[in-house]
């Protein structure tokens, strides 16, 4: 009997230590970061395909896309330039296609919603009905966090 006491009580202990640790680990700023910095990681991977990406026969819906993925000064340069892409698509046929090779979170400041991040692109461009011609791009980028999520409020391309 004695023993089975000892038990239920090590038991107890065990299973309070146990939670105690897990709501813890929950509670750890560390874990909010992470979960950002995975956050902004995955918005700005997609949006940087998507600025990357253009059809000249879907050319307004991904123009529209460019300005949906990006902010600030980046946002305004797209949406005031979108008839002169979609007058360039449309009049040279292009057709661009962008792939993620890799992306990562240089800078992140929670607090202040701002990110910098680095990522390589392969990009395939065609134009005229011209065979499409490929080339790497090395991008540092800045985000900001919306209302709306993690947006593209600056691209710049890193060298050669």
């Amino acid at each position: 009997m004695r023993v089975l006491a000892t038990l239920a009580v090590l038991a107890v202990l065990a299973a309070g230590w146990s939670g105690w640790s897990w709501w813890s680990a929950a509670q750890d700023e560390g874990l909010a970061v992470a979960g950002e910095r995975d956050a902004v990681l995955a918005a700005v991977s997609d949006a940087l395909v998507a600025l990357h990406t253009i059809d000249h026969r879907t050319a307004a819906a991904d123009v529209d896309r460019w300005v949906e993925v990006s902010t600030g000064r980046l946002g305004a340069d797209l949406s005031g330039d979108r008839q002169l892409q979609l007058d360039r698509a449309e009049g040279t046929k292009t057709v661009a296609t962008a792939t993620l090779l890799d992306a990562a979170v240089t800078e992140l400041d929670h607090e202040a919603g701002t990110a910098r991040l680095g990522a390589v692109l392969d990009v395939r461009v065609s134009a005229h009905g011209d065979p499409p011609a490929e080339h790497r791009s090395r991008l540092t980028v800045a985000a900001e966090r919306t209302e709306r999520g993690w947006k593209v409020s600056d691209v710049q391309a890193a060298g050669p």
